[in-house]
């Protein structure tokens, strides 16, 4: 899943890839050319300097290679790997070196030879302090990346884990020679200043750009890929709302979509000129309660939210069917999931009666429960621009106004919702994530992770702490199922935050085109494939 801890956990608000073809109907087709409309921020390709998102991580990868590739398996077992910039890798016997060595036909756009020093360049930045990338402690365990020869580096650990591929490959290599120019220190001084000096080791090359609305990639005759990409040109267009892409394609101005709305999927369906594609993928969105706050520091009243909210209601309402009711930050189809685990019901009955129980009553008279003199009043903070997660907390409001209980849904810009959830400076909300698919749950369940992980719920308790712990010492991770389906439990008991709902990825594809395969990973995914028929 994008690199092994946390912070792989891409925050999901809203920021997923909405992609789509421009011609019109009456045009005779360019079919060396796609147009892809795509709600996205790309404000620089140097991903260590803006906030992870799937869109951002999508776009970078057809610029900048990683090392290997994630595979999209991680239903079947836990995630493999193929290569990328590698050609191959090995582990020593006790697991504390790999060796990896690079493909030799691995060129940067330029013509500069891509090396092991470019590799270690990356992991400098990566660790470096002034340049701050918030994943930066991915990179906690690997002590050197030494530099055998052009083609060859060792990483060296300082410790073995089962998470060591991931801390390792997922992240796009970064070109010494050009980027070296400008200090760490002034890295996020000038995030535009990577465009000017952009070289590329991917698919597509950085043709020209117009900030706000247009990315334009061409094809990289440098590329390794044989006879790839089968496109000359791929335009990324911006878009509104994923309503307005939806029109468009059934305009045929657009030949592609995804991302799309469960509403707009209803237009979408039975159109014999188009492919509708529902797929799993590796989100979840969630309300984290601050167990910092007072109305949330106790796991019983936490259990009576979770009883209180109809989660079903929202995903038969909001997402049409196309969402399941979530049960655990483990997704229902990854390999690791407690096939035993059950959602809680919606009851609000037993949740006024577990309120009373946890002390809460409306001594008052005002239909607000209070305790200790607090009423039961908060915050209810999401992200602007998420119509779903805005649409949900509508119900939520509701369904908690039944039990007594006064949310006050907001909506904030990411860049000042993000912080706070960071710093556990806010009172509850919905967010969601993309997990995690090493399943190291120490940015966003372990106690160290309060104040500066993905921990938004500032949750410790030291039996979940041991379990985390206890699952990276495993090599093989799954002689670790027990005590992840152990971690499930204790979470569903505790609810530091509330599932709402696993979402489907909705996608629609014109007939004509052919290798369009999105998966989790990636609205992107084997781009370089993509090809009129």
């Amino acid at each position: 899943m994008i690199p092994v801890a946390a912070m792989r956990l891409l925050a999901a608000a809203g920021l997923a890839a909405i992609l789509g073809w421009g011609c019109a109907s009456d045009t005779p087709r360019d079919i060396t050319r796609l147009t892809v409309g795509m709600r996205f921020d790309y404000p620089t390709p140097n991903e260590l300097i803006v906030q992870p998102t799937l869109g951002h991580k999508a776009i970078t990868s057809q610029l900048l290679l990683p090392l290997m590739n994630e595979e999209p398996d991680f239903r079947e077992g836990p995630p493999t790997w193929r290569p990328a910039l590698a050609e191959t890798w090995e582990f020593s016997d006790d697991r504390l070196v790999l060796t990896v060595r690079l493909r030799p036909d691995a060129v940067w756009s330029d013509g500069q030879p891509l090396t092991a020093s470019d590799v270690r360049f990356t992991w400098q930045a990566q660790t470096d302090p002034e340049v701050a990338w918030i994943l930066s402690y991915a990179k906690g365990a690997i002590t050197d990346v030494e530099v055998v020869d052009e083609r060859t580096m060792r990483f060296h650990f300082s410790h073995a884990s089962p998470t060591q591929l991931a801390d390792v490959a997922p992240e796009a290599v970064l070109p010494r020679h050009a980027w070296m120019q400008r200090p760490f220190a002034e890295w996020r001084d000038d995030p535009g200043w990577f465009f000017e000096h952009l070289v590329a080791s991917g698919p597509f090359l950085l043709e020209s750009r117009t900030p706000g609305r247009e990315l334009v990639l061409g094809r990289n005759p440098a590329y390794f890929g044989a006879d790839l990409p089968r496109l000359e040109r791929v335009v990324l267009r911006t878009a509104a709302d994923g309503a307005a892409l939806t029109t468009q394609l059934l305009a045929g101005e657009l030949d592609v979509v995804t991302g799309i709305g469960a509403a707009d999927a209803q237009r979408i369906e039975g159109r014999s000129d188009l492919r509708l594609h529902a797929y799993s993928n590796r989100q979840y969105t969630f309300v984290a309660w601050n167990t910092g706050r007072p109305w949330f520091q106790d796991a019983a009243t936490r259990r009576a939210l979770a009883l209180a909210v109809d989660r079903q209601a929202i995903v038969d309402t909001v997402w049409r069917g196309y969402a399941r009711v979530g049960k655990s930050p483990i997704l229902s189809d990854v390999w690791a999931h407690d096939p035993q685990l059950k959602p809680w019901p919606h009851d609000p009955e037993a949740a006024r009666t577990a309120l009373t129980a946890a002390g809460w009553s409306d001594l008052d008279g005002d239909g607000v429960i209070e305790r200790n003199g607090e009423p039961f009043r908060f915050e209810l903070a999401t992200f602007a621009g998420a119509a779903a997660r805005w649409d949900a907390l509508q119900m939520i409001q509701a369904d908690l106004r039944a039990v007594g209980i006064d949310a006050q849904p907001r909506r904030f810009d990411p860049n000042a919702l993000l912080p706070r959830l960071l710093g556990n400076d806010f009172d509850a909300a919905v967010s969601g994530f993309a997990i995690d698919t090493s399943l190291d749950f120490r940015p966003v369940f372990h106690s160290e992770s309060i104040g500066g992980g993905h921990n938004y719920a500032a949750y410790a308790n030291p039996e979940v702490d041991a379990l985390i712990e206890s699952v990276a010492t495993r090599l093989d991770p799954v002689t670790g199922l027990e005590d992840l389906q152990r971690l499930q439990r204790i979470l569903r008991e505790d609810q530091p935050m509330l599932v709402l709902w696993e979402p489907l990825t909705l996608a629609a594809f014109n007939e004509e085109l052919e290798s369009v395969a999105p998966n989790a990973l990636s609205p992107l995914a084997n781009l370089e494939e993509w090809a009129w028929r």
